[in-house]
């Protein structure tokens, strides 16, 4: 979509960078796309609903985001002034089962980015619940990003039902933006940041042992076919064969009851203790290594401005940590925490940038990582949307750069937690993501049962 006469135009920033950069693995552009929504228990007016949506389009900038191609073939972007729908897709479905077919299916066709198409709203009921379903390109909205955009939406749905006045403005992504391309402050900041990152991610050197979910069977693979013992990473991206395969396992109601428990007795964050899960039992897949690193998004979002805007600001980041086999879980859970507010104290670094360092530390092709997974943990409060309860829901958008995407996340209605796992289905059956979720249950619960229990101590009873 060519920007109209007289439209200020801009670069991508640092975090549209990274899915840029993203597609260079991928010729599907759905491989970026964020495809989810959100259902009450209530009956929604889908008339009211629409309106409130086009009012949403005028008061969230990120809305009005297009992207082209100038003469030199460089991505760039513009807003434009206004923008409408005139019609938006309603769907009734006969059971849950069929709602989720449904949006599989529809979440795995490719915007028209280039086209204008930036998002698709599209609005349903299920077994008495009404909702709202959202497919944007990550160019424009990240999972926070869609929160915000859910959130202010039901404001001024709520605002037209009753007659009352509209919620406090959002802030402008635009501005954010600008503040991003224009400061020498966050040049500045995304050097130091580099330097730090680096050195994090280095670990003195020591070239890092690619972690997969079904242990080392991809690895050992290509050591054989290409005679080299000391591999270490294999070659994994494809940017042809990345069709992909969501499952969605809810932990039971008595295991998520004991682990919330722990976290809340020990004011901890359930990101690191359900991190620490995934790292032990990675550690237990692939030859018993200490050294765990995986892609991990900060959000970056610090400023009442920054979290209360839409847009994508979040920053992927190579999160590495060697676990020490005679420290305890407790210890090594805070030994996370610390890393986690190391990376998002510094993660102002452009993704070429840190997948360059990766390359050259370690001596990488384009098509190898030390990278096995992307894992992001999403909060979720009851109150979030005040008085209504709701169901969140994440669908499979039908290919992805990486081996596997972790999203895990605690039922906003019932407090359990929810583990989606999208994996490559070339490379990974479900059968095998399954016995790795298994896995990782245990490690936690093992470790939560006796967090002065040492990492080589869960490691042997596991």
């Amino acid at each position: 979509m060519k920007p109209p006469k007289g439209a200020k135009i801009y670069p991508l920033t640092h975090s549209q960078g990274a899915i840029r950069y993203m597609w260079k693995y991928s010729v599907h552009r759905q491989s970026s796309q964020i495809p989810c929504s959100v259902a009450f228990e209530e009956e929604l007016d889908f008339r009211l609903l629409a309106r409130a949506v086009n009012i949403e389009i005028e008061r969230n900038d990120c809305l009005r985001l297009r992207l082209f191609r100038d003469e030199r073939l460089d991505l760039k972007q513009f807003f434009l002034d206004e923008y409408k729908l005139d019609k938006i897709l309603v769907k009734e479905f006969s059971s849950k089962q069929e709602q989720e077919k449904y949006f599989d299916e529809e979440s795995s066709k490719a915007l028209n980015v280039y086209g204008g198409e930036t998002f698709k709203f599209i609005f349903f009921r299920t077994g008495g619940k009404s909702g709202i379903y959202i497919k944007t390109t990550h160019m424009v909205m990240d999972f926070l990003a869609i929160f915000i955009l859910f959130k202010d939406l039901l404001s001024v749905y709520d605002s037209l039902k009753n007659g009352t006045p509209m919620p406090r403005p959002l802030a402008k992504y635009e501005e954010v933006m600008i503040k991003e391309q224009t400061g020498d402050a966050y040049r500045e900041k995304a050097e130091k940041d580099t330097e730090v990152i680096e050195e994090l991610f280095r670990k003195d050197g020591i070239r890092p042992f690619y972690n997969a979910l079904n242990g080392p069977k991809v690895l050992d693979w290509q050591e054989k076919l290409l005679h080299n013992k000391n591999l270490n990473m294999p070659f994994i991206h494809s940017p042809f064969n990345d069709s992909t395969h969501l499952l969605k396992i809810p932990l039971s109601e008595e295991a998520s009851r004991e682990i919330g428990e722990f976290i809340r007795e020990n004011n901890l964050s359930p990101e690191w203790v359900i991190q620490l899960g995934f790292r032990i039992y990675l550690s237990k897949m692939n030859r018993n290594t200490n050294d765990t690193v995986f892609w991990t998004l900060c959000p970056r979002r610090r400023t009442v401005k920054e979290k209360r805007c839409g847009g994508t600001l979040a920053s992927i980041l190579p999160w590495r940590e060697i676990l020490g086999n005679d420290t305890s879980f407790i210890d090594t859970v805070m030994q996370i925490s610390g890393t986690q507010a190391m990376l998002f104290r510094h993660s102002d670094v452009p993704f070429a940038r840190v997948r360059s360092m990766e390359r050259k530390n370690f001596g990488l092709s384009l098509v190898q990582t030390a990278c096995s997974m992307m894992f992001s943990y999403l909060p979720s409060r009851e109150d979030f949307f005040e008085n209504r309860q709701y169901e969140f829901s994440a669908y499979n958008f039908g290919h992805y750069t990486m081996p596997l995407y972790v999203l895990t996340m605690q039922s906003p209605s019932t407090g359990n937690f929810v583990f989606s796992y999208l994996h490559r289905t070339l490379i990974t059956k479900d059968k095998e993501v399954y016995d790795f979720h298994e896995g990782v249950v245990r490690a936690i619960l093992v470790g939560i049962r006796n967090p002065q229990k040492t990492i080589g101590e869960i490691l042997e009873e596991i």
